[in-house]
């Protein structure tokens, strides 16, 4: 099947932001993928079934030599493949449709994503488009998905556990996130030798992003048992394992750790969702060409503030769940205003400790133009599917307020 990219591009601008997958009013808990981890992991790849296969991946994982690890054991399996390494980060809606190109063209039994977030979250929008498309041509019996395997190289994004992923419609200069069961990966392939390359900053926006993924998971109000159980550990193990790696990225037990705990947050926020503090960065980080896990370290604590109600902030929302997690963090304090504070303190001494900016203006967003951007930004951060998952509903004057502190830094832990 061969279609115009042009009408690919098309079909997915078109598509609704953030599509549900039916029957959310059901309370459920999907854990899935299959997950595979540990030194011998990649060894998976030789139990594939004969089919061709398509490997998904970026420039420089093909030209590091990284994604011959996975082509020599397609070989060595008798396995046909193709690689298809456009891939760029924060994926766009013609990667997508080029990709997608492939898919038709090659009619692959086993798809195989390589890389960070961008690698397998544009492999999750090829194959839904895909499967989309040929729904209306077709009765579903008759389509085939093909197997899926995420391999993540990055500890962070939880892509390949979740039923999320995000594009960017460049044209528009928004992120899309996108949302459907049958983009879950039905295998996750956890291999640290894959991490050890990542420089320290990476290691950190990453290992930020995990974090917000955990704390975000655990006080959304889809939050339950199954939720909560996987958002705790992801943290706890976030906070004692981060600051270790960061300061030696060679550190294998540490590598592990953060695997385990990037896909715990995973399975923790695609069953729970998100909140404001994804909302926002998946404006900023578009509008500003802020890394992903960066842009969340820069927003989070100004959220948990906000969404505690301290400081400026009056509508204690969350309050009692953000206590509540600090204590299964082992965080003591005489009451849940302290607990809360303590929050806000970690994350903003975690981006301290990383070097990480504490405030837009330190990102180097020209003034001019991040006031100039206000009304549009906050357009786009309340038609985010992540601000609607927020614990506390969100206006625009609430924004304006929140966006103008998060720009000047000011963060009223211990307001006078």
């Amino acid at each position: 099947m061969e279609l115009d990219k042009k009408f690919i591009e098309t079909m997915i601008r078109e598509h609704p932001r953030a599509p549900g997958d039916g029957g959310e009013t059901l309370t459920r808990f999907d854990a899935c993928p299959k997950l595979f981890f540990g030194t011998d992991s990649l060894d998976a790849l030789l139990r594939l079934p004969k089919e061709k296969a398509i490997v998904v991946t970026d420039p420089y994982m093909v030209k590091s030599g990284t994604v011959a690890e996975i082509t020599s054991r397609l070989a060595q399996n008798r396995i046909e493949h193709v690689i298809f390494s456009e891939i760029e980060p924060d994926p766009s809606i013609e990667t997508v449709a080029a990709g997608l190109q492939v898919i038709f063209r090659e009619k692959p039994g086993t798809v195989i994503a390589l890389g960070g977030g961008s690698a397998i979250d544009a492999t999750k929008a090829m194959l839904y488009f895909c499967l989309r498309f040929k729904s209306g041509l077709m009765e579903t019996q008759y389509i085939h998905r093909p197997m899926f395997i995420a391999i993540p190289t990055t500890s962070g994004t939880g892509s390949e556990v979740t039923s999320y992923a995000v594009i960017s419609d460049r044209l528009q200069g928004v992120k899309i996130p996108l949302r459907h069961r049958s983009m879950i990966p039905d295998v996750a392939i956890l291999d640290p030798h894959f991490t050890k390359t990542l420089p320290a900053s990476m290691v950190a926006y990453t290992g930020m992003d995990v974090l917000t993924h955990a704390i975000e998971a655990y006080v959304s109000p889809q939050s339950n048992d199954f939720t909560a159980m996987f958002a705790v550990e992801a943290a706890r193990i976030t906070l004692r394992s981060l600051p270790a790696l960061y300061g030696d990225v060679q550190d294998r037990t540490m590598r592990e750790k953060m695997y385990s705990a990037s896909t715990m947050a995973g399975l923790a926020f695609t069953n729970s969702g998100l909140g404001l503090c994804h909302g926002i960065a998946h404006t900023i980080g578009a509008q500003y060409h802020i890394p992903h896990g960066k842009a969340n370290a820069v927003v989070l604590p100004y959220v948990v503030l906000f969404n505690a109600g301290l400081g400026p902030y009056r509508r204690p929302g969350a309050r009692a769940r953000y206590a509540q997690l600090a204590r299964k963090l082992g965080m003591q304090a005489a009451d849940d205003v302290e607990l809360c504070q303590m929050m806000v303190l970690t994350a903003r001494v975690l981006c301290e400790q990383f070097e990480i900016p504490t405030s837009l203006a330190d990102c180097d967003v020209p003034e001019d133009v991040f006031y100039g951007d206000m009304a549009q930004n906050i357009d786009k951060i309340l038609e985010d599917a992540c601000t609607k998952a927020n614990p506390l509903d969100v206006n625009r004057e609430d924004l304006r307020a929140l966006l103008d502190d998060l720009y000047r830094g000011v963060l009223t832990v211990f307001p006078k």
